[in-house]
């Protein structure tokens, strides 16, 4: 197949953790059909298994809550961005104070389970960012191993 890189995906499903295993499995054959290897897509699945729950743990408060997913897919890396709706006060607070101290190991500490350190040590890089309506944006860059 003759893919044309880069190109991106959007993905929009209810906040709700069982859409997570689907989202998981979309994305692992995204990667596998665009050439990357299996290990990659594995490891790529749970990279996006750890930021759909968080988004969808600490995110989904509202009423009918809504997570997007965009996985930007080049020839030497795969891109992922979620953005979820803010989540409760508390965590967004949390979230905020552990910002300030560009520490994520204090995201860690302050919500136990989270999942960002085996993010992190999976991908090249791991930047989160609240906007003034707290919608909160999780962008991770993995890059290909065997090339």
């Amino acid at each position: 197949m003759n893919l044309n890189f880069p190109y991106n995906v959007e993905l929009r499903f209810p906040g709700d953790l069982e859409y997570i295993p689907a989202i998981r499995k979309f994305v692992s054959e995204l990667l596998q059909v665009s050439g990357f290897s299996q290990k990659f897509a594995y490891r790529s699945e749970i990279i996006v298994d750890e930021i759909c729950n968080n988004a969808v743990s600490y995110g989904c408060t509202g009423e009918n809550p809504e997570i997007e997913l965009i996985c930007s897919l080049f020839s030497d890396r795969i891109e992922f961005t979620i953005k979820d709706q803010g989540g409760d006060k508390i965590n967004v607070e949390k979230l905020h104070a552990a910002l300030k101290t560009a520490d994520l190991n204090k995201v860690e500490e302050i919500n136990r389970g989270l999942g960002l350190e085996i993010v992190r040590m999976l991908s090249e890089s791991l930047d989160v960012a609240i906007d003034k309506n707290n919608l909160t944006s999780v962008h991770v860059v993995r890059k290909r191993e065997d090339i």
